[in-house]
């Protein structure tokens, strides 16, 4: 025992002197690093390393570390002073030259410059695990930059544009905001196209979406300025017409963009204008006879004004905050004159719109990112008729009389919304939530001093109008409207190639009693083999449609309260009479059960890839729409006599229509080399070329035209026909050469089948003074006027000037793909460019001023009828001047 004791001493000495160096040994410190590029977005994917700089961390060996999908490498090391340097390829390493780790987090941030030298270059995970990611780029079309070059510089032909590539009815997302103004074209950096979008995120059913990022200011200074011109001396004629009218449109603008504090602010700013008029041309027929002519003592003037500016904000290491104001003023004069209605009823408006935006974006964590967007839109308008006289219309033949509008409008809106992505394991979260709303505020008057309606030219020679309606009252009326939806969805990785998404989303509205808004959301996306080269998906989903607030508007105007809307049968002409004490009129309303309308969407679809730059796609869509809107005549005359004498029409809003729709689409799209922005250096190579044929088959059918559309047979099953948009056929190609150095062409051909309309009788047969009478046994929308095709081109010469430099790439870069997918990083301008750039621009519309027919009369008492009375599109050509630094 005795000598056991020096032995148990040590043993305690020992163990006791180890616990002492355990608790003073530092712990270990947690490096987190996100990775992002010059434009402040994450860099998935990226290898990450560490080397220790001290006598302790040099003996430290850890693996290189993969950012994960929200660009976050995590590594665990002993405390002291590292060399971290990230790596992702298509760019320049990224160094922290000397950082010291501390027990605990320690957050870095490294920015990655794309390479100098490199036009484009694809990474990315396991093939298969990328084509079944629902967001992998599938079911959707990238615009080249030629592409976007070819669009044109007004911001409404634009978009009219995006809609015929997209194939109609696109909702566009400009910097994830719906519904936004476009951006002026010098400050898009790529165009989107989405197909199939189906998850819990999105409020729309057709599935469709344009989206448009716009560009960040990075590098040193930078710019531009534009000058387009349009003269009618090279425009296109309507046939309606001997004699061309004069027109012409001048559209400038400058842009400026660049740092302000390095890797921390930079902005873009956009100011452009235009100034055009064009000649209305003439189609009616009177009492002598039918005149087509070109209005030559008459100019329909306009001009536009618009300031877009951007600021971006390195709030944090991982935090990016984003500024953006847009101001859009527009003049217009001499409008509502053309087709049936004559020079005196013109009428000039003048409208002020401005936005705010705020945007914050950002990890949140090693696992999460936020998305959350607010905006603010103030906007004021105001309209003034040229003449205040009596309006006279006969059905299809003419209108003359003053426009009798006035007044004005005040709009304030906003929109909050916030997504959370969480990331773990197999599980993709996203959750998110929105609010809408606004107050509104209108003045607008129309038709306050009366419209004579003549079923046809003999009744109007003969003195005998069907109808005289006036509204009297105060038009001034205030509300307020708000909407918020809620939501959350998973992307289920169930193994390499198959992926589930299951979500849920939830709506609510003011002036509705609807509080079960619920649409259950479902979708497959499944990648067969090991290549990565088939997605097939399927889904499934309930979307809800907002009740639009000018239908409340209309019912809050029109209520028999504010305004009266006086309807007199047979009236004496032309003077009614006292219509201050005549009886009856006329009020709406919406039903006291009112709910959203609903669609069932189900679909399907495939995409193959042929190579890094074609693929073919195909996929098929149905929906079927209830609780859709339509209006009921409350107090319809039966055998001339109206249940309530002392009313007019009561017209309620019901929600018991209903649509069914079958879309097919495919597209197909090939490039023969990779899409860059760097000048060839060969002089002429056939390759630099690029295609893409986009077919959409369809119907849609549906039992009504709108929510104050009263059924003119009083039966809905009666109404059912196909919808106004019912177009079978749409077909949208392009083609693209940049054959010959420093000149590209783009060449875009869109083709739509008839669209239908509706056979009238030109009466009001049964009394109630709305003139949507069919004969007997003829059903809604049942013949169809012409097909139409547009073959438009864009022409561009560039030359150089001055000494080669290599800067910064104007407009920045682009990843086409999405975190954790198949990324195709383009370098725009990566090569060294010229000093300054001028381009020679040709944008033609309808070269071969092809006559698309519009406007069909389908009212038996017209002398038009059967026959379209208007076109669209003719040849337009614009000519410019574009100036780069």
């Amino acid at each position: 025992m005795t000598r056991l004791m020096p032995l148990l001493s040590g043993l305690v000495i020992v163990i006791g002197s180890a616990a002492v160096l355990r608790a003073q040994t530092p712990r270990d410190g947690r490096l987190l690093v996100t990775v992002v590029d010059q434009t402040r977005a994450v860099i998935p994917g990226a290898t990450v390393t560490i080397a220790g700089l001290d006598e302790v961390t040099k003996a430290v060996s850890r693996a290189p570390a993969t950012t994960s999908d929200q660009g976050i490498a995590t590594i665990t090391l002993p405390p002291g002073r590292y060399l971290v340097t990230a790596e992702f390829s298509g760019f320049e390493p990224g160094v922290l030259k000397d950082i010291r780790i501390r027990g605990g987090d320690n957050r870095q941030t490294i920015v990655l410059a794309i390479q100098g030298l490199q036009s484009s270059v694809t990474v990315g995970r396991d093939k298969q695990e990328s084509a079944a990611d629902r967001n992998n780029g599938s079911f959707g079309t990238a615009l080249t930059r030629d592409q976007v070059d070819a669009l044109s510089d007004d911001p409404t032909e634009m978009a009219q544009q995006l809609q015929e590539l997209a194939g109609g009815n696109a909702v566009m997302r400009v910097d994830s905001f719906e519904g936004s103004q476009l951006p002026p074209k010098a400050m898009i950096k790529s165009i989107h196209v989405t197909r199939d979008a189906f998850a819990a995120e999105n409020h729309n059913a057709g599935g469709l979406f344009i989206d448009i990022i716009t560009q960040p200011g990075v590098g040193p200074l930078r710019g531009g300025g534009r000058y387009n011109l349009r003269d009618g001396a090279i425009s296109g004629r309507s046939p309606f017409t001997e004699v061309k009218g004069p027109e012409r449109q001048q559209n400038f603008g400058t842009n400026f963009a660049g740092t302000l504090v390095k890797n921390r602010a930079s902005f873009n700013l956009s100011l452009n204008g235009s100034t055009s008029f064009d000649t209305p041309n003439l189609f009616v027929a009177l009492p002598d006879g039918t005149h087509s002519e070109a209005l030559l003592s008459l100019r329909q003037p306009r001009t536009q004004d618009n300031v877009y500016a951007v600021l971006d904000l390195a709030v944090t290491k991982d935090q990016t905050l984003r500024f953006n104001y847009n101001e859009n003023d527009v003049t217009q004069r001499n409008q509502g004159v053309g087709g049936y209605d004559q020079p005196d009823r013109a009428y000039n408006t003048d409208e002020h719109n401005h936005t705010l935006r705020i945007q914050e974006v950002g990890p949140l964590g090693r696992r999460a990112f936020t998305n959350t967007r607010l905006e603010f839109g103030w906007s004021d308008s105001a309209s003034k008729a040229a003449l205040d006289a009596v309006t006279i219309r006969v059905n299809d033949a003419f209108t003359s009389g003053g426009a009798q509008v006035s007044g004005g409008r005040r709009t304030r809106t906003f929109n909050l919304s916030s997504d959370l992505d969480y990331v773990r394991g197999i599980h993709s979260v996203r959750t998110g939530v929105v609010l809408a709303g606004g107050s509104y505020r209108s003045s607008d008057a129309a038709n306050y001093l009366g419209t004579y309606t003549f079923e046809s030219l003999a009744a109007y020679e003969a003195g005998l109008p069907r109808s005289y309606t006036r509204r009297i009252g105060d038009p001034n009326i205030e509300y307020v409207n708000l909407q918020a939806a809620a939501y959350v969805q998973d992307d289920i990785r169930v193994r390499k190639g198959l992926t589930l998404t299951p979500g849920l989303r939830y709506e609510a509205q003011t002036h509705l009693t609807d509080f079960n808004a619920i649409g259950p959301r479902f979708g497959v996306t499944w990648a067969p083999f090991k290549n990565g080269k088939m997605t097939l998906r399927a889904s499934a989903g309930v979307f809800t449609d907002w009740l639009g607030s000018g239908i409340y508007e209309q019912t809050l105007r029109v209520d028999g309260v504010r305004q009266q809307e006086l309807n007199i049968v047979n009236p004496a002409y032309p003077d009614p009479g006292n219509v201050g004490v005549v009886p009856p009129i006329n009020k709406y309303l919406l039903a006291g059960d009112l709910q959203m309308a609903r669609n069932v969407r189900i679909s399907s679809g495939a995409d193959y890839a042929f190579g890094p730059f074609s693929r073919l796609g195909v996929s098929y869509a149905h929906i079927s729409g209830s609780g859709l809107l339509r209006g009921a005549n409350l107090n319809t005359p039966v055998n001339g006599i109206r249940p309530d004498p002392a009313v007019g029409n009561l017209v309620e809003v019901l929600g018991d229509a209903a649509s069914r729709q079958h879309t097919l689409s495919v597209f197909a799209q090939f490039s023969l080399a990779p899409p860059s922005m760097a000048p060839p250096k060969e002089r002429w190579n056939w390759k630099r070329t690029n295609a893409g044929l986009f077919y959409t088959l369809g119907t849609s059918d549906n039992n009504t035209d709108g929510a104050f559309a009263v059924p003119s047979t009083g039966s809905l099953a009666a109404e059912w026909g196909p919808a106004a948009n019912d177009i079978r056929h749409r077909v949208s190609a392009y083609f693209g050469a940049n054959w010959f150095r420093n000149f590209n062409a783009n060449l875009n051909l869109n083709f739509a089948s008839a669209s239908p309309y509706t056979i009238r009788t030109g009466l009001d047969d049964n009394g109630d003074q709305i003139f949507n009478d069919r004969p007997a046994g003829v059903g809604r929308n049942s013949v169809r006027g012409d097909s139409s095709y547009n073959l438009s081109g864009f022409f561009i010469y560039n030359i150089p000037i001055g000494q080669k430099k290599l800067g910064p790439m104007p407009p920045g870069i682009m990843i086409m793909g999405t975190p954790g997918g198949n990324f195709n990083v383009q370098t725009l301008q990566a090569d060294a460019l010229p000093r300054f750039r001028i381009g020679i621009v040709v944008n033609a519309q309808n070269l071969t001023n092809h006559a698309n027919y519009i406007g069909y009369s389908g009212t038996l008492t017209s002398p038009f009828f059967g026959l379209p009375t208007a076109v669209q599109g003719m040849r337009k050509i614009d000519i410019g001047l574009n100036f780069n630094f």
